[in-house]
């Protein structure tokens, strides 16, 4: 998860950095990809439960198991936030992915 951290939130500093010009495609797919991944990510509830959540997203956790599969995407929810206002188009519609489920 951490990984995935260093990849999306530096991706909407470079890309306001840059102004007018776009980012390295490589760059693009990078995040393009993790986002990608992290949308078909499930893990186990007991993994869940591991996680450095706070204790009131813990506690909801473990009361429903829908959210315990995708509880890793708690983590990366202040990531999700900075990566709405990209210019990207896909990134927005791979970020809409990964929310609603």
């Amino acid at each position: 998860m951490r990984r995935c951290e260093v990849i999306l939130d530096p991706f909407l500093t470079d890309e306001n950095d840059l102004g007018e010009c776009l980012l390295p495609v490589v760059r693009i797919d990078e995040t393009i990809y993790v986002l990608k991944e992290l949308a078909r990510l499930v893990i186990d509830s007991n993994a869940a439960s591991f996680l450095s959540l706070h204790p009131n997203l813990t506690e909801s956790v473990r009361k429903n198991e829908n959210i315990g599969s995708r509880a890793h995407l708690l983590l990366l929810y202040p990531s999700f936030c900075e990566l709405v206002v990209s210019r990207e188009a896909c990134e927005k519609t791979l970020l809409e992915q990964n929310l609603v489920y």
